[in-house]
């Protein structure tokens, strides 16, 4: 991936209209917007329909980005809203207090290796959209918890309690898998 600097350099192009700086930020994350969008979606038939969507919201409103740093958790936020917002998917995460979900939350995290990536695919497939997308934005985007919890309205600790969860659920999908 660019480095940071060049992505600040190119958002900043493109705020100023720079098609070209547009077609670099395309280049790089349009792979990892479409996974993320298939992710929450669960259906590769509407992708191609929502990225474009999305990409055409960024065009209108990248000029009302303030903080430039903040792109990547930006425009993650405008593809989920989007998802979201096509009533597609329906969450059904209830939300437990931060103390009761950090008392779970420091116990030991279980590893995975690169031969159980398949599965692992196979099995992020199986679990909840809530947990699908939380390991997605944590392993697969490696956003920091704290962009995580402003792009989906919540809390860090609340972060770290789905995260953990979502693992367990993706451990329980994998271990069945090898039965």
């Amino acid at each position: 991936m660019e480095s940071f600097k060049q992505l600040d350099i190119w958002v900043k192009q493109c705020q100023r209209g720079d098609r070209k700086a547009f077609e670099a930020i395309f280049r790089l994350y349009q792979p990892r917007l479409r996974y993320y969008v298939r992710r929450l979606d669960h259906s590769s038939a509407n992708a191609d329909d929502l990225l474009q969507d999305i990409w055409m919201k960024v065009i209108k409103k990248i000029g009302t980005l303030k903080d430039v740093r903040a792109f990547t958790a930006w425009l993650y936020r405008i593809a989920r809203n989007e998802v979201m917002s096509m009533a597609r998917i329906k969450d059904p995460f209830v939300g437990l207090s931060d103390e009761y979900l950090d008392l779970y939350a420091q116990v030991d995290e279980p590893v995975f290796d690169d031969e159980d990536a398949t599965r692992v695919h196979q099995a992020l497939n199986k679990l909840k959209t809530h947990q699908r997308e939380i390991l997605t934005l944590s392993f697969l985007e490696q956003m920091p918890y704290k962009q995580i919890a402003e792009l989906l309205g919540i809390k860090v600790g609340t972060v770290r309690s789905r995260v953990f969860y979502a693992k367990q659920s993706l451990c329980k999908e994998l271990e069945n898998s090898y039965e």
